[in-house]
């Protein structure tokens, strides 16, 4: 595996969730280590709501639809 590749792998180009049983109030989506790109599109469900936390503070919150997102991490 390349740098690049390794790379590439842990930066997130979309972030999508659907809730198979209907009934979670709260989940926190797994980023193991990977982080957001610029222009990364986040899709939030008609029945959702997507809060972002940076240091245990919300820092943005998403209603239903498809957001592009900006961030300030740049890929390599």
């Amino acid at each position: 595996m390349g740098l690049f590749s390794f790379v590439k792998s842990q930066l997130l180009k979309s972030i999508d969730w659907t809730d198979p049983s209907s009934n979670t109030m709260v989940y926190k989506y797994p980023m193991d280590g990977r982080e957001i790109m610029i222009g990364s599109k986040l899709t939030v469900r008609e029945s959702q709501v997507a809060v972002f936390m940076v240091k245990g503070k919300i820092a943005d919150v998403f209603g239903p639809g498809i957001h592009t997102l900006i961030v300030n991490n740049l890929p390599i």
